[in-house]
């Protein structure tokens, strides 16, 4: 077969004169001519050409568009000729946007966060729990004692920290390799469950050290409400902060 007879040959070359329609006859005919003596000139050089050499020669021609829009830049056919590429420059592909950057990574972060943090309040919510005795002594009078373990509610605390690892894991990756947090923000996140459950762990036992039983009472309530006002506040603040850097596409992401 003669090597500008190959079926790679013909279709680049049925292509590029559909391509060039907007030509006169002669300047197309004229056009495609001069491409096959150049496809000619490369096979010559190849004896015994494959299809690889005949597909490397096209590459090295350019696709058909590429040699069309030369064309008709370069003035080919007369000036009434209308360049069908002419205000069609290619443009740019969009930059892909990193997955750590999407705007869905900051909900599924708060989803993360809150998981782990109710793990968390749900796992101790009975540990700081205590007994109390009454007991009638021989002069009438009522003796009331108080059982409370110290410690419980701090190993309960260890033990549910350790099992909502695997979310506090998934929170560090995204925030970490993310551009929708500041420095600051980041470090926010990555230290709101560590901070919880040391608030939570602790509370109970200073005041039970600090009071007694009232003080067991109203440190446990607190610890309790700034774990769920406080940390379900910062977490909102943060999703609303990271999801405003991600749809807005005038702050570059840094």
């Amino acid at each position: 077969m003669n090597t500008t007879q190959h079926p790679f040959v013909n279709q680049y070359l049925d292509d590029l004169a559909r391509m060039l329609d907007h030509l006169p006859p002669g300047d197309r005919a004229e056009l495609l001519a001069g491409v096959r003596e150049h496809i000619e000139a490369g096979l010559a050089e190849r004896p015994g050409a494959t299809d690889s050499d005949v597909s490397q020669v096209l590459a090295e021609l350019g696709p058909p568009e590429a040699v069309a829009r030369e064309a008709y830049e370069e003035g080919w056919g007369s000036a009434q000729q209308a360049n069908p590429y002419a205000g069609h420059s290619p443009q740019p592909a969009p930059a892909r946007v990193p997955i750590s950057d999407r705007a869905w990574v900051p909900v599924v972060v708060a989803l993360l966060q809150v998981l782990a943090l109710l793990g968390v309040l749900l796992s101790v919510a009975g540990a700081g729990v205590y007994m109390t005795t009454e007991v009638s002594g021989s002069d009438g009078e009522t003796v009331r004692t108080v059982d409370y373990h110290l410690g419980s509610t701090l190993m309960a605390t260890i033990a549910s920290a350790v099992l909502v690892l695997p979310l506090w894991i998934g929170v560090a990756l995204l925030v970490g390799n993310s551009r929708l947090w500041t420095a600051r923000q980041k470090v926010v996140h990555l230290l709101l469950l560590p901070a919880t459950c040391l608030v939570v762990g602790l509370a109970s036992d200073l005041g039970w050290l600090l009071a007694g039983e009232r003080g067991l009472n109203i440190s446990s309530v607190a610890a309790l409400l700034l774990a769920v006002v406080g940390g379900g506040w910062l977490v909102v603040r943060l999703t609303v902060a990271g999801r405003r850097r991600a749809s807005d596409p005038v702050s570059p992401l840094a």
